[in-house]
C-alpha cells in the first residue's frame, strides 16, 4: 500500500522530534553515569524509575543496605526516614538538599546520601523524576575525578600517592610510616606537588583536590 505523500510530511517531524527526544534521554542518561556518585531518579510515590549502574555495585558489595529499593525508597533508620519523608513532602525546614549519613548497626560501610527536589511536572500525574537520590561513598574518591586531577596536574604515581593520603587525613611522618620512606623523601614530593599545582600550604592542596574530587 502506498502512503499518501500528504500524510508522509504530517509524520515526517513526528519521527524527528521522536529521534531528537531519544537522543536527549541517550545524553541526559550517559551524564548521569559519568557522575562520580551513584544515581537514582524517583517518581512522585517514591518509587524508582532510573538507577545507574553503580546503583547496582554498591547493593551487590554490601552485605546489609541501609534503605530498600522496592515497592519504594524507604531508608531503614527510623530518624533519617522521617527526615527523608518531611523533604520529599516539602515539610522539612533545611534549605537546599538533604544530606544523610546512612550506616549500618555498627557504622561500617558508609554512605553519604543527597536528595534534590526535581522541577514540578506541568503535568503531575505523569510518571515522571520529581527527586534525585545520589549516594557516595565518603570513605573513596570517585576515581574518575581522582584519575582527572592527576593527569591534570601531571604527577606521578607517588605525588598521587601522597596526595591521597593527605586526602585521607593522614600527616607526613603517618604517610611514610605507611610507606615506608623517609622524610626527606616525602618532603621532596610534596615540594613537587606544590610547584606543579600552584599552592604553597597543604590546605591550599587539600582546597584544590576536594575541588576536584568533590561531585
Amino acid at each position: 500500500m502506498t502512503i499518501p505523500p500528504d500524510i508522509q510530511r504530517r509524520a515526517q517531524p513526528r519521527r524527528i522530534a521522536d529521534r531528537v527526544i531519544d537522543d536527549l534521554y541517550k545524553t541526559f542518561s550517559t551524564c548521569l553515569e559519568r557522575m562520580a556518585d551513584a544515581v537514582l531518579l524517583l517518581d512522585k510515590e517514591r518509587r524508582g524509575i532510573y538507577a545507574t549502574p553503580q546503583i547496582e555495585q554498591i547493593m551487590s558489595s554490601r552485605l546489609s543496605m541501609p534503605f530498600a529499593l522496592t515497592p519504594k525508597f524507604t531508608l531503614h533508620d527510623p530518624a533519617n526516614a522521617s527526615r527523608f519523608t518531611a523533604f520529599v513532602n516539602g515539610k522539612n525546614t533545611e534549605a537546599g538538599p538533604l544530606s544523610l549519613l546512612l550506616g549500618d548497626e555498627k557504622d561500617h560501610d558508609l554512605l553519604l546520601l543527597t536528595c534534590y527536589h526535581l522541577p514540578t511536572p506541568p503535568t503531575p500525574e505523569s510518571h515522571v523524576a520529581r527527586y534525585m537520590v545520589t549516594l557516595r561513598d565518603p570513605n573513596r574518591y570517585p576515581v574518575r575525578q581522582w584519575h582527572f586531577f592527576t593527569e591534570q596536574f601531571t604527577l606521578t604515581p607517588a605525588e598521587a600517592r601522597l596526595c591521597r593520603a593527605l586526602a585521607d587525613g593522614l600527616t607526613l611522618s603517618d604517610y611514610c610510616n605507611k610507606w615506608r620512606i623517609t622524610i626527606s623523601t616525602a618532603r621532596s614530593q610534596l615540594s613537587s606537588i606544590f610547584a606543579k599545582t600552584s599552592t604553597k600550604r597543604q590546605t591550599d592542596l587539600l582546597r584544590l583536590i576536594y575541588l576536584f574530587t568533590r561531585a
